[in-house]
Parts: C-alpha cells; sequence; structure tokens
C-alpha cells in the first residue's frame, strides 16, 4: 500500500512594515496578510500598491539590509515581526 506523501510546509518571518530615508527623503513599505497572500503599499500611495507572497517580502527586507549596510540608505527601521505558514493552499499567521 502505497502512502501520500506531505508536503513540508516552509514558514516564512518578516515585518509587517518597514521605513528608511533615501536621498533625504522618507519611504515607507507597509504590509496587510491575507488568507491569498500579501497586500503592500509604498509609500501610502494607491498607484505603488500589489499582491506579495511572503517570500518576495523577505527578499525585500535582504535588499533593504544589503542597501543599508552599503549606506545607500539610512535610518532602516522595521515594524512588527509576522511569521505566517501556507496552510492548505492559504496564508495564516503561526
Amino acid at each position: 500500500m502505497k502512502t501520500a506523501t506531505t508536503k513540508k510546509q516552509k514558514t516564512y518571518s518578516y515585518h509587517t512594515s518597514h521605513s528608511f530615508i533615501v536621498e533625504g527623503k522618507k519611504q515607507t513599505f507597509a504590509t496587510q496578510l491575507y488568507e491569498i497572500g500579501v497586500y503592500g503599499i509604498f509609500n501610502n500611495d494607491p498607484a505603488m500598491q500589489g499582491s506579495f507572497t511572503p517570500n518576495d517580502i523577505v527578499k525585500i527586507e535582504k535588499s533593504l539590509n544589503k542597501a543599508f549596510e552599503k549606506k545607500e540608505i539610512t535610518d532602516l527601521t522595521f515594524g512588527m515581526p509576522i511569521t505566517v505558514k501556507e496552510i492548505d493552499g492559504f496564508w495564516a499567521k503561526v
């Protein structure tokens, strides 16, 4: 008898908000977790909003950290941390 294999569920940890200064101007990126993905908006501008996966946000944070280390941006601040997992095709906070 063959048993079904269960796919290992990945968890992602990221922050719900980000702010930094580039070329003297403060920039912000805020996110909101939904079951179907992560909503994100840049500088509270409706023209700069979109849908992301938790993995996308992790990559964005890595890029921000690299830019901070290279002194391309300053005053990098992360908001509340969150850990999420995909369960049955939907994202949930764990």
